[in-house]
């Protein structure tokens, strides 16, 4: 019997089936690309041509047609057992499809032509493996509802300038959504988001990203000075520091995925440390380690950390699946997003900190082995680490928001 999580449809099915097949693959080199801190520029190119990069578009522009969100996110976590960091990075990406095929839908049945060919047109490159998109949100010195980074105008467009900092995905994107603010024109600022082709002067990708774990992610500063946004490549999304449907929405299902991929981490970790334990043998009776009752706790310990992740994974996917197609893009009050949101952080704290505790227990049974560099479970480690800091929300800022909501308080950070 097979407790894993499987996918609901079809096309959520080809998505799990190819990306099992790229894990294997990847984790066959993942080792030193982590030890490099290189980007994996052969396993995006891989998942392109299979079209897991493209999992999201719909089908009649080239894509696979995953609209699951629970699909999504079991793709993200097949990914993440080879590689955790290739599976980040592309979760940056395989997301924006899902995003903009509600706002094609959307605007398609709402007579918005305009909006519907700007989205048609980005699915259909994506469909067409010609494009892939990093989204840069996150910056030093403040949170995510309040980008620092802004866009002023001036003759056909704006003046981009600021830094992004976690830009994962950057080394192979080719198109940048951006977070930033604008002038309102009475003293204060409207949130935006601006889409910037690379190569566009005045963006410089730092080539800096250096940290414990997830090496190979590709998650660079990216600087911007003076550079040119056009009209049509800035969107307003409301005013500054307002949550927002579109913010909402979004990092609700972004960061689902990325949970995903922490879940994926724990469960290799599980696997390596079932087959050590059932096969290594120690002396002078030369039974196995599986034998050591204090080594069946720690299993035991692993289990049950699993089952609950997946259980509570599985639900907010499905909850959230649910949510949205009762729901299209626009017109949802943001009481209900925020209660969605709300039992989300509640699985992201439990799923995240069950990955650490897994992996760490996994690395414990190992002994010195699991901790030598040549190990998997060494960077699997370092790795899963990364799962809390995930925005939104870090733990401190996921409780306040958590308490809030459940108190039917204001969720807006303290000052």
């Amino acid at each position: 019997m097979n407790f894993e999580l499987e996918p609901l449809t079809e096309p959520g099915a080809r998505l799990v089936a190819l990306a099992e097949a790229h894990a294997e693959d990847f984790a066959t080199r993942a080792d030193q690309h982590d030890r490099d801190g290189s980007f994996p520029v052969e396993n995006i190119a891989a998942m392109t041509k299979s079209g897991v990069m493209a999992a999201c578009v719909p089908q009649e522009f080239g894509g696979l047609g995953v609209e699951s969100v629970h699909d999504y996110v079991l793709g993200i976590n097949r990914l993440g057992r080879g590689d955790g960091a290739t599976a980040i990075a592309a979760n940056m990406h395989i997301f924006r499809p899902w995003r903009l095929t509600r706002v094609w839908r959307t605007a398609a049945a709402a007579g918005h032509q305009r909006q519907a060919r700007t989205a048609e047109d980005l699915l259909r490159r994506v469909g067409s493996g010609e494009l892939v998109i990093a989204a840069l949100i996150s910056e030093p010195g403040t949170d995510l509802l309040h980008p620092m980074v802004e866009a002023t105008p001036t003759v056909g467009g704006w003046l981009l300038n600021g830094q992004k900092i976690f830009g994962t995905m950057s080394p192979a994107a080719g198109l940048f959504d951006v977070a930033c603010r604008v002038p309102d024109g009475r003293g204060w600022y409207r949130r935006a988001l601006a889409t910037i082709p690379r190569g566009r002067p005045g963006m410089d990708v730092k080539n800096n990203w250096d940290a414990p774990g997830m090496r190979a992610s590709g998650s660079h500063d990216v600087v911007f000075a003076d550079c040119f946004v056009a009209e049509g490549e800035l969107v307003e999304a409301g005013p500054w520091g307002d949550w927002g449907e579109p913010f909402l929405a979004g990092n609700l299902v972004i960061t689902m995925g990325l949970v995903g991929a922490f879940l994926g981490i724990a469960e290799t970790a599980r696997n390596l440390i079932v087959g050590m334990l059932t096969t290594r043998r120690k002396g002078p009776g030369g039974r196995t380690l599986a034998e050591r009752h204090s080594l069946q706790h720690t299993v035991a310990e692993i289990e049950t950390g699993l089952a609950a992740s997946r259980a509570m994974l599985a639900r907010s996917a499905m909850i959230t699946d649910e949510f949205f197609r009762a729901h299209p893009a626009g017109g949802i009050q943001l009481s209900e997003l925020h209660a969605l949101m709300k039992d989300f952080q509640c699985t992201k704290l439990v799923v995240t900190r069950k990955a650490v505790d897994i992996v760490d227990l996994a690395l414990t049974a190992s002994g010195g082995a699991g901790y030598l560099s040549k190990s998997p479970l060494s960077r699997l480690y370092r790795d899963v680490r990364a799962g809390p800091f995930m925005q939104p929300f870090s733990p401190n800022e996921a409780f306040e928001y958590i308490g809030k909501v459940a108190l039917g308080l204001d969720p807006n950070p303290d000052p």
